[in-house]
């Protein structure tokens, strides 16, 4: 009888207990291609690691293509709540952070670890900041500097001459122009066509995007030529961040800072040299540099370009001897 009475109360007991609470789950956009390098190396283990870091109490679900917002709204998105995080491209909304486009200046960026690098740690110490108070950010990224991908050679500054080229922001229309090209505006999911079709002769973008939008299919001439590099973001919500469980915050927390900075700018720059690679050992792919003579005459024709973003940027010139500075502590000068 009492041993009855003793599995009666255990199984009452379990009838009465409330359920496992289900985690807090927090919708992470991402616009670009779900299989690009960016979406499969760095933003799914990024929501993963965040995931397992809460202890079972959030879930970072992922929503990658435009269910969340295409790049050019995904930001707004965020701020008004529809997204509680998300990846971006600064380039649609590059009007709104004039000093964060230091590192989308001309020859300013040899690399993406040191551009995401130094751009994260102006952030944090506060000489873009006032940039990004409207949102909790989460990691800048810096893609290493936009190729020139085209249907023939492009060796000198004549022959950039007329030649129409896409671009994602405007100091990168700017440089452009300042070579001899005419600068057009558009999406990265626009640019296979528009090369199909001619609307450009140029395409100007970074590996990892070249490889995610095909763009080796519609060109064969690839010129490394560092005009500019394309700035890309994640940040999150500051109320959905200040609600989270303390569980929550903290993977958050363990999961950003310098160490990420370098690691995704690190993984940048190895896909480019993977893709580089690739690319390359195609029949019909040229890859190519521009001699030293050539490559000095390119920097003295744009120029200007970061002169007067210095002199109409505030703080521009401070803010560009800064970055300088974080390059030069992570890329010493020989």
């Amino acid at each position: 009888m009492m041993k009855r009475l003793t599995l009666a109360v255990a199984a009452f007991a379990l009838w009465t207990a409330p359920a496992p609470a289900e985690p807090v789950q927090l919708k992470f956009g991402n616009p670009g291609a779900p299989q690009g390098h960016v979406s499969r190396k760095i933003i799914q283990p990024f929501a993963e690691s965040m995931t397992n870091d809460s202890k079972g109490e959030v879930e970072f679900k992922l929503y990658s293509g435009p269910a969340l917002g295409t790049f050019p709204v995904i930001y707004d998105r965020v701020i008004n709540g529809v997204a509680d995080l998300s990846f971006g491209l600064l380039g649609p909304i590059s009007s709104q952070f004039p000093k964060t486009l230091v590192a989308s200046l001309p020859f300013e960026t040899p690399n993406g670890t040191a551009g995401s690098l130094a751009l994260w740690r102006l952030l944090q110490n506060g000489v873009i900041a006032d940039e990004w108070q409207r949102v909790k950010p989460l990691v800048t990224m810096v893609f290493p500097s936009a190729l020139l991908h085209a249907h023939k050679p492009i060796k000198t500054l004549a022959d950039v001459q007329g030649l129409k080229f896409s671009v994602q922001s405007r100091l990168l229309a700017e440089s452009i122009e300042k070579l001899g090209g005419a600068p057009i505006t558009l999406a990265v999911t626009d640019l296979y066509q528009a090369m199909q079709r001619g609307t450009v002769d140029v395409v100007t973008i970074g590996w990892p995007a070249t490889a995610s939008y095909k763009i080796a299919e519609v060109s064969n001439y690839h010129l490394a030529v560092p005009v500019g590099g394309e700035i890309t973001y994640m940040v999150m919500n500051k109320d959905s961040y200040a609600k989270l469980p303390a569980a929550g915050r903290a993977a958050v927390d363990k999961n950003i800072g310098d160490h990420f900075a370098r690691h995704v700018g690190e993984i940048l720059d190895r896909v480019d040299e993977e893709e580089s690679a690739a690319i390359g050992t195609q029949p019909g792919q040229t890859i190519a540099k521009l001699t030293p003579d050539e490559e000095t005459r390119w920097k003295a024709r744009v120029a200007p370009v970061t002169e007067a973003w210095a002199k109409s940027t505030p703080d521009g010139a401070k803010v560009l001897a800064a970055y300088r500075a974080e390059i030069a502590k992570i890329v010493p000068t020989k």
